[in-house]
């Protein structure tokens, strides 16, 4: 946290009878989007609020509360001096500012009531005969600071954990020891974390996006992290780099994502006007060097908070510019450059994605949307027969997946036919970037996979079911009533109960022989809930967001996925299912087999129609993945 940064202090000002003096005036905004917390985030990752203010030193006659109270916002603004002015001189002396963890708290924490301390005991009269009488040591008190706490942040590593169980209704009480000096009380053993509100969080927090590759080392995943808003760009741009050296240490480890940064390579970084310099030394392969590249682009030029300060980046590999293939001895880079980015799951075709979607006589068919919500040709895709409402198919457009009223699963080539899968009961069809395919069935609190949909009469198509794990502990008894898989592959996107949109990473165990292997989803902590009405869907656009379906009425609601503000969208019509890719309409399917789209929320929709005006007829609609 850099030194002299300040923000407002709301939560705890009313405590105790702390002089605070604040030029200015705020509203803290709440409900921020895709966190379960309040902090709400504006275009380009600012907060937008820097008022200015003062606290305080203690005052006369302060007792031990007062004084923990006014060191907790002068800790909390980063007014590191007047913060050892509550210390004892020793306690000030070897104080550090620079927490080991940073707790917020969900509501106001408490502050309890001194507990006197016993003194130490005194030698006897006897002992003490004809020597010089021993000093009394100062009468000291505990004051203790707890409440729930909502997060506990790692400023090194910038990693942000939601406490599970029981436990976290009343967790991490910190003990605060005072004595009582010339001057007053005073605190002679702060603890090592930083204790803070949730407007204080909001207001000197905010997210970023580190990037790492997926397992394959295919495309950049966005992993997003706090870093500090009043740090200076110089300082945002070494501690980002600093992330990039080993694997997330978050929700995206353990094998969800990889980084090029050999284990053993030492990473240095520099930031001069808006380029930033990174030497890294060690055996670096080329194709490595191409990935690091990425890795640093995106991270520092592609999105955030530094965004705005680096412009572009230069590689330093063991004292040598990295020069890539097509740079013509610049080893400048801009974004443009990187040779690697996120995946989005646009089409790489002029033409666009088509569409596919059940027709009124159950068979499933194509189409392209233009604009103005007109179709172009329509195209019979297979023949599979009555009954199904809901179809999906797989990101290369090679594989369909059917669902019927019962929950019957049908799988096979796009063109037929199709195969009654294992089980029953199955809700939600999802196709991943390598052909699997995951389904929910909500009844049953479980998610599967499908392995192996080339062929699906083999072994490889039996489900394998998913194990959902919370900061490694597992998760149960939840019904997972939606998902859809990102296209990298890594992240999923998951409504659980109705009413909560979180994420989760794609972890995979391999197996051995006729083994499958193993499956897990390990959940983010950010989640937004909707416990008034719920959600009924969740589709990705691209890698950075997802809508939803779900709200007051008809509600359409996309939400930047790294905490960004959402935008909504209440339709008159009623929308039974939503579909998104990048780039192209977002299409929904409503009631009487008709479907509309929409190039964005702020704008109106259209009915899909042939060039006659006739409205195209179908249900469940569908872009690839």
């Amino acid at each position: 946290m850099a030194s002299g940064a300040r923000r407002p202090v709301l939560a705890l000002a009313a405590a105790v009878a702390v002089a605070l003096a604040v030029t200015g005036c705020v509203s803290i905004p709440n409900a921020g989007p895709v966190l379960s917390y309040p902090v709400t985030q504006q275009t380009g990752g600012q907060n937008g609020q820097n008022l200015q203010f003062t606290v305080e030193p203690p005052g006369s006659g302060w007792n031990p509360q007062d004084i923990v109270t006014g060191f907790l916002l002068a800790a909390a603004a980063n007014q590191d001096q007047v913060a050892r002015a509550y210390l004892t001189s020793t306690a000030g002396e070897h104080w550090d500012p620079s927490p080991t963890n940073i707790y917020v708290y969900q509501n106001q924490p408490n502050v309890s009531n001194p507990v006197p301390q016993a003194a130490a005991a005194q030698p006897s009269a006897t002992a003490a005969k004809g020597k010089k009488a021993a000093k009394k040591p100062p009468p000291t008190a505990t004051v203790v600071v707890s409440g729930k706490i909502q997060a506990i942040l790692s400023p090194h590593k910038g990693t942000y954990a939601v406490p599970s169980g029981s436990g976290s209704d009343n967790a991490g009480p910190e003990p605060f020891t005072l004595q009582d000096t010339a001057d007053g009380w005073r605190i002679a053993v702060p603890p090592t974390v930083l204790l803070l509100t949730q407007p204080q969080f909001a207001d000197d927090y905010d997210l970023t996006n580190l990037y790492f590759f997926d397992p394959n080392f295919d495309s950049l995943v966005p992993d997003p992290v706090y870093v500090p808003l009043q740090a200076s760009a110089s300082t945002l741009t070494n501690r980002l780099v600093g992330y990039l050296k080993s694997p997330p240490a978050d929700w995206l480890s353990e094998g969800a994502t990889e980084t090029a940064f050999p284990g053993a390579s030492k990473v240095t970084a520099s930031l001069a006007n808006n380029l930033a310099t990174v030497s890294v030394t060690g055996t670096i392969s080329e194709a490595e060097r191409a990935e690091i590249s990425a890795q640093l682009l995106w991270t520092l030029v592609g999105s955030g908070q530094v965004g705005s300060q680096v412009k572009a980046v230069e590689l330093i590999v063991n004292g040598k510019p990295y020069l890539p293939s097509d740079a013509q001895a610049n080893a400048v880079q801009t974004l443009s450059q990187a040779s690697y980015g996120p995946a989005t799951g646009a089409s790489t075709t002029a033409a666009g994605r088509p569409i596919y979607y059940l027709g009124t006589d159950g068979d499933v068919y194509s189409t392209e949307v233009g604009v103005a919500g007109v179709a172009g040709k329509q195209t019979l895709v297979t023949k599979i027969g009555t009954g199904y409402t809901k179809v999906a198919v797989s990101a290369d457009g090679k594989y369909l997946a059917a669902l019927k009223a019962s929950g019957e699963l049908y799988m096979g080539p796009l063109n037929g036919p199709l195969q009654r899968q294992q089980g029953s009961g199955y809700a939600t069809l999802s196709w991943d970037p390598t052909d699997n395919l995951w389904t929910t069935t909500g009844a049953n609190e479980q998610i599967f996979v499908f392995r192996g949909a080339a062929a699906p009469d083999s072994r490889q198509a039996r489900p394998l079911a998913v194990t959902m794990t919370s900061s490694l502990s597992v998760v149960g008894g939840d019904q997972f009533t939606a998902l859809q898989v990102a296209p990298d592959g890594v992240r999923v996107a998951l409504i659980i109960n109705a009413d909560e949109l979180t994420f989760g990473a794609i972890v995979w165990q391999p197996g051995t022989g006729q083994s499958l292997g193993s499956v897990r989803i390990q959940l983010s902590p950010f989640a937004i809930y909707n416990t008034d009405s719920g959600f009924d869907q969740v589709t990705w656009y691209g890698y950075a967001n997802v809508f939803t379906l779900g709200g007051p009425g008809y509600t359409v609601t996309e939400y930047p996925v790294n905490g960004g503000t959402p935008t909504s969208q209440m339709l008159s019509q009623n929308v039974q299912s939503i579909t998104a890719s990048q780039g192209q309409a977002l299409i929904a399917g409503v009631a009487h087999n008709e479907m509309i789209e929409t190039s964005n929320l702020t704008g109106a929709w259209a009915t899909i129609a042939t060039n006659a005006g006739t409205p195209v007829k179908g249900n469940s609609p569908t872009y690839p993945g």
